[in-house]
């Protein structure tokens, strides 16, 4: 039955981790909605998925309270989206690439999670999974713009996870060492060999591995575990 279904929000669903996991969900019985600012092929009964600009408050606010309005519930927000840049030396980072950067990976993310937040307290129920990297804990030369945005929502979902957890939602991150994706490779070869060499698993992640762990934080009986970073592939 469609009203049995677990409604589940994936933000940056047209390629990559984010496509892979709308696919996976599909197969176990959710109703998806995803987003992205590009159309994507992908289609399916039970996928919705909607084309705006994450980084504006007014249409990220709009797109939540249209899958409310329809379904009186948001169940599940994978936080997938992000924005990788080219491998840079920090001091040369300028301040258009500085807020374009934060924009996108911070501002955008803080907009979503609040946004969710406020349906899942009508309902006293939630799972909130925010995406962050392997260079954050690995503080990997050239990184310093994207890991210093991914170490900003670490630090937000720890206190949003303090400030939800009598309305029974939990606020946790996982984040991935290497994961195939266009975006991943964006890094840099000499990044990306470079970050290899100090893992703890020393090659790419599959999808089952990732799944795997949002499955655990999704179910009820992990309603204790929140607030906390999982580090995949690496020991921080």
């Amino acid at each position: 039955m469609k009203k049995n279904k677990k409604i589940l929000l994936i933000s940056g669903t047209s390629k990559g981790l984010g496509k892979d996991l709308s696919k996976y969900f599909l197969k176990k019985n959710f109703i998806v909605f995803g987003c992205s600012r590009s159309k994507t092929k992908f289609n399916s009964k039970f996928y919705n998925h909607s084309i705006f600009d994450i980084n504006s408050e007014i249409e990220t606010r709009k797109w939540v309270e249209t899958v409310y309005k329809k379904h009186k519930r948001i169940d599940y927000l994978i936080n997938n989206v992000a924005m990788i840049p080219t491998s840079y030396p920090s001091i040369l980072n300028n301040k258009e690439l500085v807020l374009k950067i934060f924009k996108t990976n911070v501002v955008s993310q803080i907009n979503l999670i609040n946004e969710v937040g406020k349906k899942m307290v009508k309902k006293n129920f939630g799972r909130i999974i925010s995406f962050s990297t392997m260079a954050v804990g690995l503080l990997e030369e050239g990184t310093s713009l994207y890991s210093a945005s991914k170490s900003s929502i670490d630090t937000y979902s720890k206190i949003v996870s303090k400030e939800l957890a009598k309305a029974n939602i939990t606020c946790n991150i996982i984040a991935p060492s290497m994961y195939n994706t266009g975006s991943f490779r964006k890094l840099g070869d000499k990044v990306i060999k470079n970050s290899r060499k100090k893992l703890q698993i020393q090659r790419e992640l599959k999808l089952d591995e990732i799944t795997n762990v949002i499955d655990f934080l999704f179910k009820k009986e992990s309603g204790v575990i929140t607030g906390q970073t999982i580090y995949l592939g690496l020991t921080v």
